[in-house]
């Protein structure tokens, strides 16, 4: 049955405090400065199967992904923030699955923005979020939220399908996923003057 499936693959108080208020400083700051987005309406949530040499389905999934407010098909300002979701789903599960790794490289926006926070049962580790599916069991919203980092204007921050991958272990082996739909979205990061915020003015 294996062969029939398709294979891809302490600092002391003094030191602690200087460093907090820099930070703390900083996020006071941000938070007098208006959300400053312009929101897109651009959605990827691909799709993934399995098969056999016959082109027969063992199983299927979609990864859903979404962002609030949505900057993907839109414009933000650096200060800026928004929360991504991220919930990988395997509607239909290959006989002998014992669980299925997912992952997504959050590089591009990450090179434009700082995380704020990480809730729910995905890892952060460098670019990488991660999560284990394990059947029957389903898995509940990742939530990242992003802030964009203050000289990037000018930058876009892209995510695609090829930023996605996904490793099921199967009896006795690992099987990757084949990809159903491909393709890419993302957002541009723009001057507050640009997208025509002021400190009284919030576009969308």
């Amino acid at each position: 049955m294996a062969a029939a499936m398709l294979l891809t693959s302490s600092l002391p108080a003094h030191a602690a405090t200087a460093q907090a208020q820099p930070a703390a400083a900083a996020r006071s700051a941000a938070a007098r400065d208006p959300e400053c987005i312009q929101p897109g309406n651009a959605r990827l949530n691909p799709r993934f199967y399995w098969r056999n040499v016959i082109g027969t389905r063992l199983g299927e999934g979609v990864i859903h992904e979404s962002a609030s407010p949505n900057p993907f098909g839109g414009r933000i300002a650096p200060g800026s923030s928004f929360t991504f979701r991220w919930r990988p789903e395997t509607t239909r599960n290959p006989f002998g699955a014992q669980y299925h790794d997912h992952r997504v490289n959050l590089a591009s926006v990450m090179a434009v923005a700082n995380v704020e926070s990480v809730s729910g049962p995905g890892t952060l580790s460098g670019t990488t979020l991660s999560a284990r599916e394990t059947p029957p069991g389903k898995l509940g919203d990742t939530v990242v939220r992003f802030r964009i980092r203050p000289g990037t204007e000018g930058r876009t921050a892209t995510l695609s399908s090829a930023d996605h991958s996904l490793t099921t272990r199967w009896l006795f082996s690992n099987i990757n996923n084949i990809w159903e739909n491909t393709g890419s979205i993302s957002f541009a990061v723009a001057s507050r003057a640009s997208l025509g915020c002021e400190s009284s003015s919030v576009i969308g």
